[in-house]
């Protein structure tokens, strides 16, 4: 089996996310989704809560699909920061005997070799980038397989501050129910 870990702050999803996502289900047999609690290296922790990122999450139209699982190990988990090496462990105690496959964009592909354990990830799991046009091609520094034909230039922080400033061209960024439940929400607003 093959199985394809996609993690990041998802504050909020957008449709960058969800196109990413529909393509590695074309792919694998399992993508498991993993909304982080604390991202390493980032000083803030998610406007959104836990819960209100994990109900966006399940909004999206992947969430639907039998071969996709949220997962809320991070979220649930004693430790903090969320370290990759960590969850690959526990996905893999969970899918023994299988590839491992995990999704990044560029901009993580640039920072890559400062992952807590970056090493072992790397022997534990293949390196698969969408080439976000955000960043420098660091192709050289590790091993990985380029997506190449992606153009979703869509970030949260974007859409989080076209929500500050009450401008609703983040309607276009995500889809219809994550728009609503933002809107009913009262999410990133001061």
């Amino acid at each position: 089996m093959k199985v394809c870990l996609f993690g990041g702050t998802f504050d909020p999803p957008h449709l960058g996310h969800e196109n990413i996502v529909a393509r590695l289900i074309k792919r694998f047999d399992k993508v498991i989704v993993v909304p982080t609690k604390e991202t390493p290296g980032k000083n803030n922790l998610p406007l959104a809560d836990n819960c209100h990122r994990l109900q966006m999450l399940l909004l999206c139209d992947f969430a639907k699909n039998s071969n996709c699982i949220i997962s809320d190990y991070e979220i649930i988990s004693s430790t903090s920061p969320s370290y990759t090496i960590n969850t690959l462990n526990y996905i893999k105690d969970k899918f023994k005997d299988s590839e491992f496959y995990i999704a990044i964009g560029k901009d993580q592909l640039n920072n890559f070799n400062n992952w807590h354990n970056s090493d072992k990830i790397l022997s534990s799991a293949k390196i698969i980038c969408f080439n976000r046009k955000k960043g420098v091609d660091n192709k050289e520094l590790i091993n990985c397989e380029f997506i190449n034909n992606f153009d979703y230039n869509i970030s949260s922080s974007e859409i989080r501050n076209s929500i500050l400033n009450n401008d609703k061209k983040f309607k276009t960024m995500v889809n219809r129910d994550i728009f609503n439940y933002i809107i009913k929400e009262k999410l990133y607003t001061l």
